[in-house]
């Protein structure tokens, strides 16, 4: 079981940061470039993109899975911490 760092959610995890940090530079992407560029296996960076999309933090902008942040996400990272 994965115990959440000080000031984040249990649901996240280190790397929804470094997500959430790439898309924002970023128009749209697919998690599999997106996982190249920060360094990180793609079935993990495409789990974690349910889960962010699950919580309103990015979506999908096409039927071959290619996401977006979204204002919600944009908030987010400008406050520095992920919802509840």
């Amino acid at each position: 079981m994965h115990e959440a760092a000080p000031g984040r959610p249990a649901w996240s995890r280190p790397a929804d940061a470094a997500i959430l940090t790439f898309l924002a530079g970023h128009s749209a992407e697919y998690p599999a470039i997106v996982a190249n560029r920060i360094g990180m296996h793609a079935p993990y960076v495409e789990a974690r993109f349910e889960v962010l999309a699950e919580r309103g933090l990015v979506e999908a902008v096409s039927d071959e899975v290619v996401y977006r942040l979204t204002e919600r996400g944009e908030r987010a990272l400008d406050a520095g911490a992920l919802p509840e």
